[in-house]
């Protein structure tokens, strides 16, 4: 082809454009990568090691006091700007409450809810929140209900916190890169919009974290039915537990299903001995079931998974077909490559909240296991990258404005970077040696 003067016997795989003199070239994928490339080494300049330690721990410092403030300026439960103090925290303590009075049927009963959750909502007479949880969950609550409201509230928030920071302290064996930066990592997990909005708005995510890293530690260090016993730990959230290890299961580490029944059971031991035995029948057909195909109003703008989102755009088809190429390329992935333990959770975790039938944008922050994986595998290269998904997160109050919601966008982003971290580590593993053939030759 002969363009501008030039002649090239192969064209390029973007040809060119000649008009009027001038030759309008269009970028390749090399000519692309080369540019990612450069703006990434820009920002591996301005992102030097001291401000990757410092810009954390500044923003964690303000968060804190933000909170604080919060609470002490706050009269009664009545926040300042005439925000109301709890967030979701009067579902638990209110469950626990009523488990505490001996009526365990009255936690799944809207009326017997109501009026345990009265007094948390001063400025909405009649307002509640559901409690979907299994009857474990309200009895791991009762020890609260021994402070009051506020205090019980300030006391989750900081087991909360303490979760992010004992997550990361788990990894730390199985990640020594970590080590040098434990301080600032920690920082970086407790400002994640998602996981701020869980710790601060009276959530679990934290506890939810702990057991993804516990089951990491735990499968580096070979124990696999240790590492499935934090999995079933994690059956207060059944419809991410069950995913994850499916995943860790297929990745080349089936002993975790028996950690995860050992767990399970004694779970639902506990369950039994607050309500009745049948409790998994009825809670999973009257409340599980029910909660996550209708979902409730103030949840409806509020979804991470695909099923969430898809139903929120009004294209529920769409949901499905992307939970099955998800669940496609997830499940070939560590078939095939069988990553690494803290990499192979840090690609379950998003994929279970992508995949789950509910999940909100506050389980999200379990988009920080990939990213602590990310960080320590691949160093400050990828730092960038995972900076910008940091930040986008807190892009998620104006998911209205947006084509897709944040939370989504940074679940699949740290899914499909620890994926590809998995693979590329599979290609650079030296092949095995093929002893029967040496010995047929």
């Amino acid at each position: 082809m002969i363009c501008g003067g030039s002649m090239h016997a192969h064209p390029p795989r973007c040809a060119c454009l000649c008009r009027s003199s001038r030759i309008v070239v269009c970028r390749t994928p090399h000519a692309v990568t080369e540019t990612a490339l450069r703006v990434n080494a820009v920002a591996l300049r301005v992102l030097t090691p001291r401000r990757l330690r410092l810009y954390p721990l500044a923003m964690f410092g303000g968060a804190a006091i933000g909170f604080l403030v919060f609470l002490a300026g706050s009269s009664g439960l009545r926040g300042l700007g005439g925000g109301r103090v709890g967030g979701d925290f009067p579902a638990f303590y209110g469950a626990a409450r009523i488990i505490r009075s001996g009526d365990w049927k009255g936690m799944y009963e809207p009326a017997t809810l109501q009026r345990a959750q009265a007094e948390f909502f001063p400025d909405q007479p009649g307002g509640w929140l559901t409690f979907p949880y299994p009857p474990f969950v309200a009895a791991a609550y009762v020890p609260l209900t021994l402070f009051s409201f506020k205090t019980a509230y300030a006391l989750h928030s900081l087991i909360m916190a303490a979760c992010c920071v004992a997550a990361l302290a788990l990894l730390l064996p199985a990640l020594p890169r970590l080590r040098g930066s434990f301080l600032p990592c920690a920082a970086a997990t407790l400002t994640f919009y998602p996981m701020v909005r869980a710790v601060m708005g009276g959530q679990n995510t934290a506890l939810s974290l702990l057991c993804a890293s516990g089951a990491a530690a735990a499968l580096a260090r070979r124990k696999d039915v240790l590492a499935g016993v934090w999995l079933g730990a994690w059956m207060f959230k059944p419809q991410l537990a069950l995913p994850v290890t499916v995943v860790v299961a297929i990745a080349g580490h089936p002993k975790v299903v028996a950690g995860a029944t050992i767990s399970a059971a004694t779970l639902y031991l506990a369950g039994a001995a607050i309500s009745e035995p049948t409790w998994p029948i009825w809670w999973v057909r009257d409340i599980l079931l029910p909660y996550a195909a209708a979902g409730l109003p103030p949840d409806l703008h509020s979804g991470a998974s695909f099923t969430e989102v898809a139903r929120e755009l009004g294209m529920p088809a769409l949901g499905w077909i992307a939970i099955g190429v998800v669940v496609a390329v997830t499940l070939r992935t560590v078939w095939r490559t069988q990553p690494a333990p803290v990499v192979l959770v840090g690609i379950a975790s998003p994929f279970a909240v992508l995949v789950a039938p509910h999940a909100l944008f506050y389980d999200a922050g379990l988009a920080m296991m990939a990213f602590a994986a990310a960080a320590a595998v691949s160093g400050r290269t990828v730092v960038p990258l995972l900076l910008v998904l940091w930040a986008l997160a807190a892009l998620e109050p104006m998911r209205m404005y947006l084509p897709l919601p944040p939370s989504t966008v940074v679940l699949l982003g740290s899914l499909l970077i620890s994926i590809r971290i998995a693979r590329r580590a599979a290609d650079e593993r030296p092949p095995l040696d093929d002893s029967t053939s040496c010995a047929l030759a």
